[in-house]
């Protein structure tokens, strides 16, 4: 008889549960062959590593392979960076929506989508909000109920999702809806750390402890005394600050730098990344005690295509917040519902802003935000022809100017400007992309009229 393992039996309890027909991922081969996981969630994941909802113990799959989204009865898979990919048959996939009967291969073993009936579903949170957040969507009102849930307890916190979807807001949400809401809550933007000065940043520093240190200085952390500390992009950290990190969650205290004397902490870590540290953990990228240490509960921001419902009313919460009154005509809001939105949330806002201030009248209409998601096509001197005159070696240096002008300038858009994002996306070092946007002129630049 093949085992079985339900999605969200950690923070979704059967009790009060409702029942409905749910995806079903069954092993067919492989060495977890028999085992069988019911996409109770609105998200899951499938992999190696053993915090995955349905663990599947194959050495050629990765730490973290695909990603689940239940769509009724059917199921959305994405690959999340795995080694050796996803296959439909003989061809493989990135983003994939399945029906009841399709099979797919990850490593040495095939899996199979059934449909399980009557299986035991947590009711989604009452309320459209949570803090800032709003959605009427099944997936965010599960992510509400969730987070009603682990706010009051003293758990650590990592929150996963893609640029833009608003992981700092969940943050801050869990912390005003926790016993710390009164005490600070300080933002450490890991991929923004000086290498240099890191340590004293995060710990503070005593008098004398180096060159320009005049008085004693309090740390990150002894400044979140009582309240909650949200580190992002936490798969950004170098490996000396990982250790580091580690001692501290594990001894719940700091040694400023210069100093000797340990300081007691009394602070709830959060943390949050927009890739899959499974992965990294596999490719010795990031500290797996470090993991299991930030992760004791993790949640999953939707993108905004995933719950394109939830567009009119986030529309009308950003545009509210920006002081605007504009209002959102009926063919304006379906061009938006019907846009990939690669920068989600913080992109949205951002096609709000501009076209708020177009429109003449009030109203953001279709033509307000034409051309918005519709590709890069560039300006006319992009588009006109090559200038080939003169010695090689200079048509040469134009034409690798404009090509990088180019694509700078599309990949920082793509990127929301998140240079992080861009560099990975890129395949370049983050420094060596600053130094390519501060050549080319691009660096610091808005890049929304380019």
């Amino acid at each position: 008889m093949s085992s079985e393992v339900r999605g969200g039996t950690e923070l979704n309890p059967i009790i009060a549960a409702r029942s409905e027909a749910v995806p079903k991922l069954v092993a067919v081969t492989g060495p977890s062959a028999g085992r069988a996981f019911a996409v109770t969630r609105a998200t899951a994941t499938v992999g190696r590593h053993p915090t995955n909802d349905f663990v599947v113990e194959d050495p050629r799959i990765s730490g973290a392979h695909i990603e689940l989204s239940r769509v009724g009865d059917r199921v959305r898979v994405r690959d999340v960076g795995s080694t050796n990919g996803t296959w439909l048959g003989p061809n493989r996939v990135v983003d994939v929506e399945l029906a009841p009967g399709a099979e797919l291969t990850i490593g040495d073993s095939l899996l199979r989508f059934e449909t399980e009936q009557s299986a035991a579903i947590a009711p989604p949170a009452e309320s459209d909000s949570f803090g800032r957040l709003v959605g009427r969507s099944a997936v965010m009102r599960e992510l509400f109920a969730t987070l009603e849930r682990i706010a009051p307890k003293e758990l650590a916190i990592l929150i996963q999702g893609e640029t833009g979807t608003g992981k700092e807001e969940v943050a801050r949400a869990v912390h005003e809806a926790s016993p710390r809401a009164n005490g600070p809550f300080i933002v450490i933007d890991a991929t923004a750390l000086p290498e240099a000065l890191a340590e004293s940043l995060l710990f503070g520093h005593e008098k004398g402890a180096f060159t320009g240190a005049h008085e004693r200085q309090i740390g990150f952390f002894e400044a979140a005394r009582g309240g909650t500390v949200f580190i992002d992009e936490v798969g950004e950290l170098p490996s000396i600050l990982q250790s580091k990190f580690l001692r501290v969650l594990e001894r719940r205290e700091i040694i400023r730098v210069g100093g000797h004397t340990p300081l007691p902490i009394d602070v709830r870590v959060v943390a949050a990344t927009n890739r899959d540290l499974r992965n990294a953990i596999d490719k010795g990228r990031f500290r797996e005690d470090l993991y299991f240490r930030l992760a004791q509960v993790r949640v999953f921001v939707p993108s905004l295509r995933q719950r394109a419902e939830d567009l009119p009313l986030i529309a009308a919460k950003l545009l509210a917040r920006a002081g605007s009154d504009a209002m959102i005509d009926v063919e304006a809001l379906e061009h938006l519902s019907a846009m990939p939105w690669p920068g989600n949330v913080r992109e949205l806002n951002n096609v709000l802003l501009r076209a708020s201030a177009m429109a003449p009248d009030g109203v953001i209409r279709r033509q307000d935000v034409a051309g918005e998601g519709e590709g890069f096509r560039g300006t006319a001197d992009e588009r006109a022809p090559l200038d080939l005159s003169g010695q090689f070696s200079d048509a040469k240096d134009r034409a690798i100017e404009r090509f990088e002008r180019a694509y700078l300038i599309l990949l920082m858009k793509r990127c929301q400007g998140n240079l992080s994002a861009a560099a990975r996306q890129a395949d370049v070092a983050r420094h060596h992309l600053r130094d390519l946007l501060k050549k080319r002129g691009l660096y610091g630049v808005s890049l929304d009229d380019e």
